[in-house]
């Protein structure tokens, strides 16, 4: 079974792929984003990293005979990096869970490639990445400018500009130490205790709440409330999870070989467009302005990724 979904991975052209992963991460955050009427984000989030670290522990198995000597016999130094992915991977999921619970959607997703971008100036030599974050700074400008000015009474869009830039610089950190850490091998294992590292961080201050909230939904709770409710809501939780954030990374692993990391990067500039048209379905309609802001992110990653070549990385 296996093998075959490897051969079908292989198979279908890599474009085809990144725009149906973005159809179903969307439609899964935009399904999560109706649970925040059931449960706090930052509760929903424990629950999305908590699903994504168990299921890759138990795949993974780092602790079996054959991987405890490799992955957990290393010197300070490479254990930092380790715990700086998994932190900055949760940090990366929680600030964008609490931005899309006070914005829409697609501006939010637009929003959060900064990061990226970010990396790309720093590590970058040629005039594509300071023309891209150039760009892609009048385009983030615009947004701000716009949903500050014309509030339109669903959360609170500073509250989420905030939280989406920190959750895009934390997309740069993440990137930043997941090349480091894979530059050694076995990036699929270090990072399921990456995760679980970040995890085990995350519930030092969330795990409790979480778990009360769940068995004890809040008083504004709607169907969460019923006798089989918290059930019912731990078992959407867990297929967000799933879709979200499980089956996208394990298929980057096969599809991100097959391109270049520039390439790849390109093809994703389509997410903030897939997000808005998932958030229309939600009642999340951007103005023209808006969408020029949009366009001009997304602009900003071709430009920024169009011209490196350099080779996909393997695991």
């Amino acid at each position: 079974m296996k093998r075959a979904v490897v051969d079908v991975l292989n198979r279908v052209p890599v474009v085809v792929i990144v725009v149906c992963e973005a159809i179903i991460i969307y439609s899964a955050t935009a399904i999560a984003k109706l649970a925040f009427t059931q449960l706090d984000p930052l509760y929903a989030v424990w629950y999305r990293v908590g699903f994504m670290a168990v299921l890759l522990l138990l795949w993974r198995r780092p602790w079996s005979a054959a991987k405890r000597a490799h992955l957990f016999h290393r010197d300070a130094r490479s254990w930092g990096w380790v715990v700086l992915l998994g932190v900055s991977l949760v940090l990366m999921n929680t600030m964008f869970y609490v931005a899309i619970s006070n914005m829409d959607m697609g501006i939010a997703v637009a929003i959060e490639f900064v990061g990226p971008l970010s990396v790309a100036v720093i590590t970058g030599h040629s005039w594509r990445e300071r023309v891209g974050i150039a760009i892609a700074a009048v385009g983030v400008v615009l947004l701000a400018g716009i949903s500050l000015a014309n509030p339109d009474g669903n959360g609170n869009f500073l509250i989420g500009l905030i939280a989406i830039l920190i959750g895009g610089s934390m997309w740069g950190v993440y990137i930043v130490t997941g090349r480091h850490i894979a530059s050694g091998g076995n990036s699929l294992d270090n990072l399921c205790i990456a995760i679980a590292i970040g995890w085990a961080l995350q519930s030092l201050f969330l795990g409790v709440p979480a778990v009360r909230h769940l068995v004890h939904p809040k008083a504004s709770a709607t169907w969460a409330l019923e006798p089989a409710g918290p059930l019912k809501l731990f078992g959407l939780l867990f297929v967000v999870s799933l879709l979200a954030s499980f089956f996208p990374y394990v298929i980057e692993q096969v599809t991100m070989r097959r391109v270049t990391p520039a390439a790849f990067s390109v093809m994703q500039s389509i997410n903030p467009a897939v997000a808005i048209a998932v958030g229309l379905f939600l009642g999340e309609i951007p103005g023209v302005a808006e969408m020029i802001g949009v366009g001009l992110v997304i602009l900003a990653v071709i430009v920024t990724f169009s011209g490196d070549n350099t080779p996909a990385p393997g695991d």
